[in-house]
C-alpha cells in the first residue's frame, strides 16, 4: 500500500459522529448518514467516539455491500477501507457488513430511523451484474453439527433422501426436503430459501415447497425431469469429516518486505500454526475469520480484511459469506473448535455433544468405577472476589449502569457486561464478563459481546474477556456477590427483535425464589413459579409477599442454602422476615403460593439425598461412552442423548427426543450396572427411574435451579412447512408435560424399561396394519412378525428380506400396509 489517501477523507474521524460514504464511479463521496442504503451500491461507515474521561477519539470502520453490487465497487470498497484506516493511524477496528445481515453493532447507529434499502444505485462506470438475469443453481444442505449449504449439479440425480435441496431459478425458488433429512438441515434449508428471496431478490422470489407439490412440473423440469428419489446420499458425518478436511488456514506476513498470503494448514488445525507476530486467514467452508496476532504490524492487521474480501471473489463464494475478525487471546468457541486441541487459560467451556446414529467403532466396557469417581470442574477462581464489582445492563445496544444497592441482582430477560477490578503484585487487574440471560435477546446478547470489547479498548485491550450464560456462572463470578446473587424474571424491552415487547416484571407482590447450592460461593437464588408445587426438601426458598417475606428451609437443606436465603431474603425483603421450617408453615404461607399441594418431600427416615451428579450418555464419537457433566443446567440435557441423574437416593434416565436405539439399550443397562456396584452405602434396591424430555415430574426437576417448564416448548423445532401438526401438537401439551416416570430395577428387560414391548414379542399381521403400535419401532413393524407369519406375508424368510434393497424392502411393505 502507498501512503496515498483519498481527498475524500481530509478530516475524517475529528469529531464524535457517524460519517459515510458511497463508492460512485470508484470514488468514495460523502453523503447523509440517515440509514438509507441503495441495494446496487457499497458504502464505506465511520464511527467515531470519545472515550469516558478522556479527550481521546475510537474508531470503528464497516464497509456495507449492498447485494446488487458489483464485484468492481466490493473491491473498491474495501480498498478505500483501507485507506481510510490508515488515514487514521491504523487504530479503527474494521467490520464487512452485507445487506440483510447487518451485525447488532451497524444496526445500533440507526436504532431511531432503522435501515431502508433503496432499489438500484448509483452508475458505478464499472461492468454491472444484470440482476434479473439468473443461472439456474441448485444448493445442497447437508449436516448435523455444522450445517453447510453447497453448490450441486442441477440434475434429478442429485437429490437424495438424506438431505435439503434448494432450486434457485431466479424469480422462483424451490425447496426440496429429503424425507430423512434431519431438522437442522430443513431449518437452514428454510432460513436460507428465505434469504435468498430477501436479501439477493429484494423480496421478489417466490418459494415453493416440493413436499406440497410434489408434481410441480417447472422443478422437475429444470431437473431433467420427474424421478423417485432413492438414493439415501452421504452419512452425515461422514461428510462432516471430510467438510473438515477442507479447512484451510493462510498466514498474512509483511516479514519479507511486502505482504504474502501463504497457505499453512488444512483439516484439522494445529494451534502451534498461530503466531502472535502475524495474521491468519481461516475458510470453513461456510465463513471466513481473520485472526490478528498481539503482535502483529499495522499492515498485517489492515490487510486480514482486505484478502478476506478478494478471497470471496478469487474463489466465487457467495457474498453473503460470513466473514469474521478475533483477537488473539478473544477467540470464539467457533474458531476454538477448528483446532484439534485448545488450552485457554481460563475454561468456561460447558458445551455438550450430539448424539450420531449408530456405532461404527469396536464397543468398549463402559467404565463404571470411573463414574463413582468424582469429577471435579475446572474452574479456578482467580481470587476471593474482593475486588471492585462495576455493572452495566444492556439498554438499547448501550451500557446503563446498576444501582450499588441492586449488584447481583440479574434479570433473565437481560444481559450485562460487568468489569471487576482487583489487584495483583501491586498492579491492577481486569476481568470483563459478559452475562447473558436465559431469556435475553439475540440482539441483547451480541450488543453484551460488543460492549464488552469495547470496554476492552477502552482500557487498551489488559482485560480478560469471559462470556457468562445464566445457569452457567463460574465460581469467581458468583464469589463476587457475596452470596447475594438472584436471578429475577422479567427484564428491560431493547434491541431490534423486542423493541415493541413491554418491560416485564414480576408486580403482583408475590416472588418465590429457589435457593440451591453447595458451598457459600456457589449458592444463589433463582425466581421461579409462585406454586406450592415448586418447593422439595432439599433446598430452601424465599417468598415475598405484599406483607411479609418468608425463607422457607427444607429438611435435608443444607447450611449454604439457609445463609444463602437468608441473605437473599434481607436483599429483596418486603415486610418482616419470618423464618420457618418445614412442616411448620402458617396458613398466609400456603395461601400465598395458591394453596396446599403435593412436591417432593423426604419421608420419614429416608436418607438426605446427596448432591446430585449428572452424566452424558452418547455414541456421539462411534461408540457408547458416558461423560460426567459438572455444575449442571436444565440446558444440559442434551436432546440427541440419554442423561443418568444421580440423586443417591435414587437414579435416573432421562431419555432426549432424539436419543437412538443403541443409546437408550446401552443406558439401562449402565444404570443397572452403576446401581450393582454402588459401595457408598446407598440400598441395592436403589430405583431407577425412566423420564422423557419434555415430561419431567417434580421429583426430577427439583435438581435443576431455576427448572423452567416450558424450556423444550420454546426450544423445540417445528417445520416451517408442516403447520399442519402445531393444532395437534397444541392439544397434546397438557397430556404431555409430565409424566410418571417408569421404575426398573437391576434386573428389569431392557426394553420393558423403555416403555416398550418385552423383547422376543410378536403380532399378527393385521394388528400391525393401519397406524401406530404402541411400544415398538413403528418403522420396523416386519420385525415384529414370527418366522412363520414373516414367510407367509412376504414369500421370503426375514434374511432374504434384508439382502433385498431398501427400495423393494419399502415396496413390499407398502403392498401388505404395514409402511
Amino acid at each position: 500500500m502507498s501512503g496515498f489517501t483519498d481527498a475524500a477523507f481530509a478530516g475524517a474521524g475529528a469529531l464524535p459522529g457517524l460519517e459515510l460514504w458511497r463508492i460512485e464511479k470508484g470514488v468514495p463521496t460523502k453523503t447523509e448518514a440517515n440509514g438509507k442504503f441503495h441495494k446496487g451500491d457499497s458504502y464505506i461507515l465511520l464511527s467515531t467516539k470519545q472515550a469516558p474521561n478522556s479527550s481521546a477519539l475510537t474508531w470503528d470502520i464497516h464497509f456495507w455491500l449492498g447485494s446488487e453490487s458489483s464485484q468492481d465497487e466490493i473491491g473498491i470498497c474495501a480498498y478505500k477501507t483501507v485507506e481510510l484506516d490508515e488515514s487514521l493511524g491504523g487504530g479503527p477496528v474494521q467490520y464487512r457488513e452485507v445487506e440483510g445481515g447487518e451485525s447488532p453493532q451497524f444496526l445500533s447507529y440507526f436504532k431511531s430511523t432503522g435501515i431502508e434499502y433503496l432499489p438500484g444505485g448509483v452508475e458505478s462506470g464499472f461492468t454491472k451484474v444484470d440482476r434479473d438475469a439468473y443461472e439456474t443453481r441448485l444448493l445442497q444442505v447437508k449436516g448435523k453439527r455444522t450445517v453447510r449449504c453447497t453448490s450441486v449439479p442441477v440434475s434429478n440425480s442429485s437429490l437424495n433422501t438424506g438431505d435439503c435441496f434448494i432450486l434457485d431459478m431466479g424469480k422462483s425458488l424451490y425447496l426440496y426436503n429429503g424425507k430423512d433429512a434431519n431438522k437442522h438441515e430443513k431449518a437452514k434449508a428454510v432460513e436460507t430459501a428465505i434469504a435468498i428471496r430477501d436479501n439477493e431478490r429484494g423480496g421478489g422470489a417466490t418459494i415453493t415447497i416440493i413436499n406440497e407439490d410434489p408434481d410441480n412440473s417447472a422443478f422437475w423440469e429444470a431437473l431433467g425431469g420427474k424421478i423417485e428419489v432413492t438414493n439415501p446420499g452421504e452419512d452425515d458425518q461422514k461428510a462432516e469429516r471430510s467438510a473438515e478436511l477442507n479447512i484451510k488456514m493462510f498466514k498474512i506476513s509483511d516479514a519479507s518486505g511486502s505482504v504474502t498470503m501463504e497457505k499453512v494448514g488444512e483439516g484439522k488445525l494445529d494451534k502451534a500454526l498461530l503466531d502472535t507476530s502475524d495474521t491468519f486467514l481461516v475458510d470453513t467452508g461456510s465463513s471466513l475469520i481473520v485472526w490478528v496476532g498481539r503482535g502483529s504490524t499495522p499492515t498485517e492487521k489492515k490487510e486480514g480484511m482486505m484478502r478476506a474480501n478478494s478471497y470471496l471473489v478469487d474463489n466465487n463464494m457467495p457474498h453473503t459469506t460470513p466473514v469474521s475478525r478475533v483477537v488473539e487471546g478473544a477467540e470464539t468457541t467457533m474458531f476454538k473448535s477448528l483446532f484439534g486441541q485448545w488450552n485457554p487459560p481460563m475454561k468456561f467451556d460447558f458445551s455438550r455433544r450430539e448424539s450420531t446414529g449408530v456405532a461404527k467403532v469396536e464397543q468398549k466396557d463402559v467404565d463404571i468405577a470411573g463414574m463413582h469417581a468424582r469429577k471435579s470442574a475446572d474452574d479456578k477462581p482467580v481470587d476471593d472476589g474482593s475486588g471492585i464489582v462495576q455493572v452495566w445492563r444492556v439498554e438499547d445496544f448501550k451500557k446503563v449502569e446498576v444501582d450499588d444497592a441492586t449488584l447481583g441482582q440479574f434479570f433473565g430477560g437481560d444481559s450485562y457486561v460487568i468489569l471487576y477490578t482487583y489487584q495483583k503484585s501491586g498492579t491492577e487487574e481486569y476481568i470483563i464478563y459478559f452475562w447473558q440471560g436465559r431469556e435475553s435477546s439475540t440482539d441483547e446478547k451480541g450488543a453484551s459481546a460488543l460492549l464488552a470489547k469495547e470496554l476492552d479498548d477502552e482500557l487498551q485491550d489488559r482485560p480478560v474477556q469471559v462470556r457468562v450464560v445464566q445457569g452457567k456462572e463460574p465460581a469467581h463470578f458468583r464469589a463476587m456477590f457475596h452470596g447475594e446473587m438472584i436471578i429475577r424474571a422479567g427484564g428491560k424491552a431493547s434491541g431490534f427483535k423486542n423493541k415493541n415487547d413491554e418491560d416485564s416484571y414480576d408486580v403482583d407482590g408475590t416472588e418465590l425464589y429457589h435457593v440451591k447450592g453447595t458451598t457459600p460461593d456457589n449458592t444463589y437464588g433463582v425466581q421461579i413459579k409462585e406454586a406450592a408445587t415448586e418447593l422439595n426438601s432439599g433446598d430452601c426458598f424465599v417468598l415475598l409477599t405484599p406483607g411479609k417475606t418468608y425463607i422457607w428451609n427444607g429438611s435435608g437443606s443444607n447450611d449454604a442454602e439457609r445463609a444463602a436465603a437468608g441473605s437473599i431474603g434481607e436483599l429483596i425483603k418486603s415486610g418482616p422476615i419470618e423464618t420457618i421450617s418445614e412442616g411448620s408453615e402458617p396458613e398466609e404461607f400456603w395461601a400465598a403460593l395458591g394453596g396446599k399441594a403435593d412436591y417432593p418431600k423426604l419421608r420419614p427416615g429416608e436418607a438426605e439425598p446427596a448432591d446430585p451428579r449428572l452424566f452424558q450418555l452418547s455414541n456421539a464419537t462411534g461408540t457408547f461412552d458416558v461423560e460426567e457433566v459438572c455444575g449442571f443446567t436444565q440446558e444440559d440435557l442434551v436432546d440427541d442423548d440419554v442423561m443418568l441423574l444421580d440423586c443417591y437416593s435414587s437414579v435416573f434416565l432421562w431419555i432426549g427426543h432424539n436419543a437412538n436405539d443403541l443409546e437408550k439399550k446401552e443406558a439401562v443397562k449402565t444404570a443397572q450396572q452403576y446401581v450393582a456396584t454402588a459401595n457408598d452405602g446407598r440400598d441395592d434396591d436403589t430405583p431407577i427411574m425412566v423420564v422423557k424430555a419434555g415430561r419431567e415430574p417434580n421429583l426430577f426437576s427439583q435438581h435443576f435451579l431455576g427448572w423452567d417448564d416450558d424450556y423444550y416448548e420454546k426450544n423445540k423445532f417445528v417445520d416451517p412447512y408442516a403447520s399442519s401438526l402445531d393444532a395437534m401438537k397444541a392439544t397434546q401439551k397438557e397430556v404431555e408435560e409430565e409424566e410418571e416416570p417408569i421404575v426398573i430395577s437391576k434386573d428389569s428387560d431392557v426394553s420393558e424399561a423403555l416403555g416398550g414391548v418385552k423383547a422376543g414379542t410378536t403380532f399378527k399381521l393385521e394388528e400391525l396394519k393401519g397406524g401406530a403400535v404402541e411400544g415398538i419401532d413403528n418403522s420396523k413393524k416386519e420385525t415384529y412378525l414370527s418366522d412363520d407369519d414373516f414367510q407367509n406375508a412376504f414369500g421370503m424368510d426375514k434374511e432374504a428380506f434384508k439382502g433385498m434393497p431398501k427400495w423393494k424392502q419399502q415396496a413390499a411393505k407398502k403392498k401388505l400396509g404395514i409402511f
